[in-house]
């Protein structure tokens, strides 16, 4: 693979990052390849949400302590999306499913963009939702012609363990199709809480903890860092996410998503 293709893979793993950080997968359609995981779906924009807002602290099955991120059918998100260069728009989350299991309970979203030059389509993710109170964030949904995940997952940890600090590390396989080139990928990733920020946002002003998540990667000889943050309000979910990437000595703002409403089901 020529240097040119560099950047191309360089997108397209970013792009599989971002949906396998799991706060807004819409903004994956910025690299044009990975993630035919963008669209909204049928979603209100609804009330604005506030931190102060009641919420169920359960999905209503098996006590998962959902507060970081509420699962119950019919929630939505609406999120204003900005990508690199400017331009952005919309996208919606709504959770259609919350069906419990042997872990705990599997959380089903229809998510919806409407970015500026990109076409509107429809996907499906599913979260696990684990017992103890860790996250699982969606990646086999991710495969397709360009990114294919081969082994391994991203578990965000319980709540406790966020406001610990203490790290979590994983390891992910990818095999990327990037102009008839493939290449195996391994992806290093660690996830770890970075304390209770207070964030302005469209729909208002949360007590928000941060969950800084970092993707390393190596493509040609490149290192390629891709950083996810993402804000989580109590009884509200994510509010707020910007993602990174940095390449070898290059750094870029590829997506910034804000929330601008969330409705309970």
């Amino acid at each position: 693979m020529n240097r040119s293709s560099l950047p191309l893979a360089g997108l397209a793993l970013v792009a599989a990052g971002f949906l396998l950080a799991g706060c807004n997968p819409a903004s994956s359609s910025s690299s044009g390849s990975a993630g035919q995981s963008t669209a909204p779906s049928t979603g209100s924009s609804g009330s604005s949400g506030s931190s102060s807002s009641s919420a169920p602290t359960s999905s209503g099955s098996g006590g998962i302590d959902t507060l970081l991120f509420p699962a119950t059918v019919g929630n939505t998100w609406v999120y204003e999306s900005t990508l690199s260069g400017g331009k952005g728009g919309t996208t919606t989350n709504k959770i259609s499913a919350v069906t419990p299991d042997s872990n705990g309970e599997k959380v089903t979203f229809v998510t919806m963009a409407n970015l500026a030059d990109l076409p509107a389509s429809t996907t499906t993710l599913t979260y696990q939702l684990y017992s103890d109170g860790r996250i699982g964030v969606p990646y086999t949904q991710v495969g397709n012609s360009s990114v294919k995940i081969k082994g391994g997952g991203i578990v965000w940890p319980s709540r406790s363990q966020l406001e610990s600090g203490q790290p979590t590390a994983s390891t992910l396989t990818l095999e990327i199709d990037v102009e008839g080139h493939k290449l195996n990928v391994t992806a290093h990733v660690t996830v770890k809480g970075e304390g209770t920020h207070s964030v302005t946002v469209p729909a208002g002003t949360y007590q928000a903890t941060l969950v800084n998540e970092v993707i390393h990667e190596s493509l040609d000889g490149i290192n390629i860092a891709t950083q996810v943050n993402t804000w989580l309000a109590s009884g509200v979910g994510p509010v707020k996410s910007t993602v990174t990437s940095q390449t070898g000595s290059t750094t870029d703002v590829l997506t910034t998503d804000v929330l601008k409403s969330f409705k309970q089901g």
